[in-house]
């Protein structure tokens, strides 16, 4: 009985409209980072709906926006992270690979985008909540729990790794 109240208690923490305004808000970021950790546009919309009923459930206190979206960016990485490490996902066969549809055909303008998202994750990331998101390197350290130095040197590998693939993509033109 008792964790009905505190689930009660804990959902009554938000207000419908505020849970609205932030889903509106973040939800297309969420789904985005979700999407780059799973290449599965499915389990990236399961993830991200996770993700948004553990803000719900959630009765702690956020200091602003830039906040909330820290605590989502990271919530979405781990629970994808976890989605990965399940045993059954390796046994299944995606409906995407079979009919070779792919979340990023939304994004054929930006071929940019596209190769971030091949980046290993360790790189994807940090270049991903630089480059696309707008954070600074000591908001990404603090995002992913990593010194500031380290996301810079992850950039920095980031972009050459990036270099180095489009000019081979140049040379295949």
């Amino acid at each position: 009985m008792t964790s009905e109240v505190d689930t009660l208690a804990a959902v009554s923490y938000w207000d419908d409209n505020e849970i609205n305004r932030i889903y509106e808000k973040y939800v297309d970021t969420i789904y985005r980072v979700c999407y780059m950790l799973l290449k599965s546009e499915h389990e990236a919309e399961d993830v991200c709906q996770n993700v948004f009923i553990k803000l719900i459930n959630s009765d702690k206190q956020f200091e602003s926006d830039e906040h909330i979206k820290a605590w989502l960016i990271l919530c979405a990485k781990n629970e994808s992270k976890n989605l990965l490490k399940h045993w059954w996902r390796s046994k299944k066969v995606s409906v995407e690979s079979i009919a070779e549809i792919s979340v990023e055909d939304k994004y054929n303008d930006d071929e940019t985008l596209k190769l971030v998202l091949s980046l290993p994750d360790r790189f994807k990331i940090p270049v991903y909540l630089y480059y696309y998101e707008g954070y600074s390197t000591d908001e990404i350290a603090t995002i992913l729990k990593i010194n500031p130095s380290t996301v810079r040197g992850q950039l920095k590998t980031g972009r050459e790794k990036l270099k180095v693939m489009l000019k081979d993509g140049e040379n295949n033109v």
